[in-house]
């Protein structure tokens, strides 16, 4: 807090003294228990018998169809284990009495609408008009933890919920003590307090706001705690799936968010991905300080971390008409996250048949004629973003590729991914998206979330990594002039069926461009550009070549991805030692073992700590049966990144080779603080304790690996649901290509 006067002036108890700003104080809150029957909703700052007395009223005609924890089936408990009662959870607005600028962002948050907007509403009313409304604890967990924790969500239920308009509110996320690391509620949620002592003595039930500002460390102590600043923090609700308890079906995962980040190159936690990148957390990226207009007391040089969350909802403030949320979220998604980039163009002349690389198109010299079959390389790089783009439920928002071929009069001639009249994206669109199939076939596009069997299609861009479309059309006979190339990422949320669902009417939501590419091919000669040093926003070569070479590996064009690697290396001699280590692994999943261990032991020799190196070298140790070798490998990669996952569950593999059970329980343990649903960790607890004989601990990590692990028998459903809809089962595969018709 700022160094204010935190007295009442004297002879006014109903006023705190700020500079520029007078603030009313909350209201007192009660401090009764209902008698049953009335209203449950509980007293604030209730002593431990109130506790007591409320968690057995509400148990008494409380549905606890999933067991003795009555918050299932999500993950969120509670420190008690029990109920909390509802009026323990203070309003939003009595925070904003002191938190003026927080408060007012909050109110227009994703987390401060969570459960009240509507298109929640209508999807979480479908669940419990299907399932009923204790199924809801597994969205309410995350959406309305109040409602939870209250014992609200059951049948009859008696719980009065003023505060469900508050939704994530502040208490409930400031309340939360620790974490467990498996999403959909993965926290422990404390007792509410608005003061904590420093011998541990909470207090809320009648606490004023001038107690709070003369005694603000024991106001820290309640409110803030190391946890809160930690990506795990965020993870226990941007982390999802779908239970058996919900589906009737087994373990579906939805996203992972926090994994993501945790294995992205801005963790700092993992040697693998091909950029190095400075430290991000979730708060760093989505909680950057702004002005604190409204003299909020946190504010530090009149500044604080915004309470926005600006991130990609831009539903949320188009709904409610608050233009500044709105434009903070479209600020962000602006805000160099993507690149697009025309890269190449493969040429086949009308009177040939041999293809000719042009690449960079724009610092190559090549000729176009009337008839030449052009297929346009575009390059889509998440360049800015911790985690998959786009992240969380790609099912019901799009994020797709523009693109279109015009003249010079601006006539459109080709086109793909466009929002036709309806308001629907052209079927077609290159796009990064879910397609959530249910049991009988049928595409189920409201996320109904229960009903899903298989994913038949997930596209995303992972952090630090690229994507390739392709678009291949005729240059029109006897042309003139030139051809203009335009390249766009578009945004929307939601998907125009979804939100004609959840409103009950055709509504056009914003559409907001993530980055765009033009080129201008002339019809005849190209001459090559060159890069022009006075601008500091343009992508070198080496990194577009590392851009192309990434895309390529990822869509197992490996061949060609070795030869894009080779250029980036050439043209950068710092990233030249990363652009081998790529070569290399490429030259891995060729199997040309001899190659890549040729390229490695060069980095290695240069630079004996080059862990990326370092681990793929193991990988070759291990092919040659060079156990000892590969093991020193890891070993000393995990010195440097001990949260690696993927070098601990290559040492626990190597632990198991040599009967060395103890150190392969160590990697595997490791693994599960990491991510307690990592399903190769459970197969390979569930083989090493039916070696150690511990028969009982085999049985329960076989129970957990067999809900975890795919399915095999939904794969069929998939590929029959592709087989009925060609305009999706294009973007299932790896590399295909969009073949443009003329536009009329």
């Amino acid at each position: 807090m700022n160094d204010i006067d935190r007295k009442r002036p004297a002879g006014n108890s109903s006023r705190i003294a700020v500079p520029g700003l007078m603030l009313l104080s909350g209201l007192l809150i009660a401090h009764a228990l209902a008698a049953p029957g009335t209203d449950l909703s509980g007293p604030t700052g209730a002593t431990t018998t109130d506790a007591s007395s409320y968690a057995q009223e509400i148990s008494r005609t409380y549905d606890f169809k999933f067991g003795t924890n009555p918050f299932s089936p999500s993950n969120a408990t509670t420190t008690t284990g029990t109920f909390i009662s509802g009026e323990m959870f203070v309003s939003a607005k009595r925070c904003g009495n002191c938190h003026t600028d927080a408060h007012a962002q909050w109110r227009q948050s994703a987390h401060g609408n969570a459960f009240r907007e509507p298109f929640y509403q209508k999807n979480v009313k479908d669940l419990q008009t299907q399932k009923g409304i204790e199924f809801t604890r597994h969205c309410e967990s995350c959406h309305n933890p109040a409602a939870l924790f209250a014992g609200a969500l059951t049948r009859n239920s008696h719980v009065k919920r003023p505060f469900d308009d508050d939704g994530v509110s502040c208490i409930a996320c400031h309340s939360i003590q620790s974490v467990s690391g498996r999403g959909i509620g993965g926290y422990v949620m404390g007792e509410p307090a608005l003061l904590i002592k420093a011998d541990g003595t909470r207090l809320l039930a009648g606490v004023t706001d001038q107690q709070i500002l003369d005694d603000v460390p024991s106001h820290r102590r309640a409110m803030m705690r190391p946890l809160l600043k930690q990506p795990e923090f965020c993870g226990a609700c941007h982390k999802s799936q779908v239970p058996r308890e919900l589906n009737d079906y087994k373990f579906l995962r939805a996203f992972m968010v926090a994994d993501e980040l945790q294995q992205s190159s801005f963790s700092k936690e993992s040697p693998h991905p091909f950029y190095v990148r400075d430290k991000e957390t979730c708060n760093s990226c989505h909680m950057k300080r702004e002005p604190a207009p409204l003299f909020d007391v946190s504010a530090k040089n009149g500044a604080l971390v915004s309470h926005r969350w600006a991130a990609s909802n831009t539903a949320i403030p188009t709904y409610y008409k608050w233009p500044q949320q709105l434009d903070a979220v479209t600020k962000f998604l602006e805000d160099d996250k993507l690149g697009v980039d025309i890269f190449a163009i493969r040429r086949r002349p009308a009177a040939g048949s041999r293809e000719e690389l042009i690449a960079p198109v724009n610092r190559s010299d090549f000729k176009i004629s009337g008839g030449d079959r052009l297929t346009v390389e575009v390059v889509i790089t998440n360049k800015n973003i911790g985690h998959s783009f786009p992240p969380e439920l790609r099912d019901f928002y799009e994020a797709f590729v523009e693109f279109i071929v015009s003249d010079d009069a601006g006539k459109m001639l080709y086109r793909s991914g466009f929002i036709k009249p309806d308001g629907y994206l052209d079927e077609f669109a290159h796009n990064y998206k879910t397609y959530l199939v249910k049991s009988d076939g049928t595409y189920n596009d409201k996320h109904h979330i229960w009903r899903t069997r298989v994913f038949a299609q997930n596209n995303q861009i992972n952090s630090g990594r690229s994507d390739m479309a392709r678009y291949q059309f005729t240059v029109p006979p006897n042309p003139a002039g030139a051809l203009h190339l335009t390249a766009r990422v578009r945004y929307r949320r939601f998907t125009r069926v979804f939100n004609d669902y959840a409103l009950g009417k055709s509504v056009d939501y914003p559409i907001v461009n993530m980055a765009a590419a033009e080129y201008v091919m002339r019809i005849g000669d190209n001459p090559a550009l060159a890069p022009n040093p006075n601008d500091k926003t343009a992508v070198p070569d080496w990194r577009r070549w590392n851009n192309y070479g990434i895309a390529l590996f990822d869509q197992r064009q490996y061949p060609l991805a070795i030869d894009a690697f080779t250029r980036a290396g050439e043209l950068d001699e710092k990233y030249r030692p990363m652009a081998l280590v790529n070569r290399a692994m490429a030259h891995i999943e060729l199997e040309q073992y001899d190659e890549a261990a040729s390229i490695l032991e060069a980095v290695v020799k240069s630079n004996p700590t080059n862990a990326r190196a370092l681990f793929q070298q193991a990988r070759i140790f291990i092919k040659r049966g060079q156990l000892e070798q590969a093991e020193n490998n890891i070993k000393q990669v995990l010195v440097a990144y001990p949260r690696d996952r993927i070098s601990l569950q290559q040492l626990g593999e190597l632990c198991k080779i040599k009967r060395d059970y103890t150190g392969a329980l160590e990697s595997y343990d490791k693994i599960m603080q990491i991510d307690p649903e990592d399903v190769g960790a459970h197969y390979n607890l569930m083989l090493i304790y039916r070696k150690l004989g511990r028969t009982d601990d085999a049985k329960r990590e076989a129970k957990i690996f067999a809900d975890l692990k795919d399915d095999p028998g939904a794969l069929s459903l998939a590929n029959q649901f592709l087989r009925k809809h060609p305009e999706m089962s294009n973007e299932s595969v790896y590399w295909h290509i969009h073949d443009l018709a003329r536009t009329p």
